[in-house]
């Protein structure tokens, strides 16, 4: 039966025919052939994509580096809307809206014109403070001061005695530095209800006279500048105060102090709840602590300074550049007191402003835009005379408001 079998089987071969063995290894072999081509195929494909993602990332990389080092000379108005004001009032940016004040009133209006809200009074010479998106309205030697944020009056604060100076929180907490006759009295009011909630008083025999105060963000510290005379030399204090629960085991809520021999200390400035600078006369000062502030650095300082400005991240002082060819020179400083950007500039400014998206000098008609690595960004003169420059959310666009109209402007 076996030689039938193999019989057969050779009849079969004979005949062109294959055994399973060899079916199966043919089989195998097409198997092979097929998953080397489908290998090749993932493989043209992977490399396509790659080569396709190269090319993307040259040129995004290009594109990256051509706005980066592009200078904008020129800017196109996009948008514009008529704005009517006095010619005596004044405006400022108060967090992204256009606050006017003037010795009759006060109002907040959109970046399109829209009034959102006014408010009268009557005041000789208004001063103004501001924190975040609160700003509070007072009168040098008056008994009012009016607070209000973007949205609308938050209140109105009356006083018993004159005001010297004030400041105000986010969260509408002013502190009022008021002139008695035998004394100078601190009052913190509530500007929602106009309640005063704590006080404290002053003499120049004592801690000296205030010039200078700042209360934090949320309300809870104030920092004050005193300044008298010991020994026929003028000394400046740093007092800090604190009106949260931890403030109430100190006496008077003071809760750390510094002492200054020789040195006008004319303005300090919380710019975060636990960061304030002081400036000198002679030295620039940085303390941190969200409830008992310390020293951060004091640096002595040799030129005088001709301007400061800050935001609640920055600080910036300009000097005289007299050991280059520009007129002046920029130094600008974070919240650690360490130095973040240097620009030496020949402009001569209105205001500076730090933002987001780069360091803006400008004046009635000239504006200066340098990124946060020191590149000039744009140098362009305004078509109007400019009261007020606000920021935008790019380096390319902002807001300048011009006598009658707000205008977008798009730097090409």
């Amino acid at each position: 039966m076996a030689e039938i079998r193999d019989f057969n089987r050779n009849q079969y071969l004979l005949k062109g025919g294959k055994d399973k063995k060899s079916e199966d290894k043919e089989n195998d072999s097409d198997k092979k052939s097929m998953d080397n081509m489908l290998a090749r195929h993932r493989q043209i494909k992977l490399y396509t994509v790659l080569a396709v993602l190269a090319l993307a990332a040259v040129v995004a990389a290009g594109s990256y580096i051509t706005w980066k080092n592009k200078v904008y000379i020129s800017y196109q108005v996009i948008q514009q809307s008529e704005w009517v004001r006095s010619s005596e009032s004044k405006s400022i940016n108060l967090n992204g809206t256009l606050f006017t004040y003037s010795n009759d009133g006060m109002s907040c209006t959109d970046l399109k014109g829209k009034t959102i809200w006014n408010q009268t009074y009557e005041m000789q010479n208004p001063e103004i403070r501001t924190c975040g998106r609160t700003i509070a309205v007072g009168d040098y030697n008056g008994r009012k001061i009016y607070v209000a944020n973007t949205q609308g009056m938050v209140g109105t604060v009356e006083t018993t005695m004159p005001i010297r100076d004030f400041c105000v929180s986010t969260n509408g907490v002013v502190a009022a530095v008021l002139d008695d006759s035998t004394v100078t009295a601190i009052y913190l009011y509530n500007a929602a209800t106009g309640e005063s909630f704590a006080d404290f008083k002053t003499r120049m025999s004592n801690s000296g006279y205030p010039i200078a105060i700042d209360i934090s963000s949320d309300g809870s510290l104030a920092a004050v500048s005193y300044i008298k005379v010991e020994k026929g030399k003028m000394v400046s204090n740093i007092g800090f105060y604190n009106f949260s629960a931890v403030g109430q085991n100190y006496t008077d809520n003071f809760v750390s102090g510094y002492v200054y021999p020789e040195a006008v200390i004319p303005l300090v400035h919380f710019m975060a709840n636990d960061t304030v600078f002081a400036v000198a006369d002679n030295r620039r000062m940085f303390f941190k602590g969200r409830q008992k502030p310390e020293s951060l650095s004091e640096t002595m300082i040799s030129e005088e300074i001709q301007s400061v400005f800050y935001d609640e991240n920055h600080v910036g002082f300009v000097f005289f550049n007299t050991a280059a060819e520009t007129t002046y020179r920029l130094e600008v400083y974070d919240t650690n007191a360490k130095k973040v950007s240097e620009i030496a500039f020949d402009m001569d400014y209105k205001e500076i402003l730090f933002d987001t998206s780069g360091i803006i000098i400008y004046n009635d008609n000239e504006c200066l835009i340098y990124n946060w690595n020191e590149r000039l960004k744009y140098h362009g003169i305004f078509q109007e005379r400019i009261t007020c420059f606000i920021p935008g959310k790019s380096i390319s666009r902002h807001t300048i408001v011009t006598e009658d109209a707000i205008q977008t402007i798009e730097l090409q």
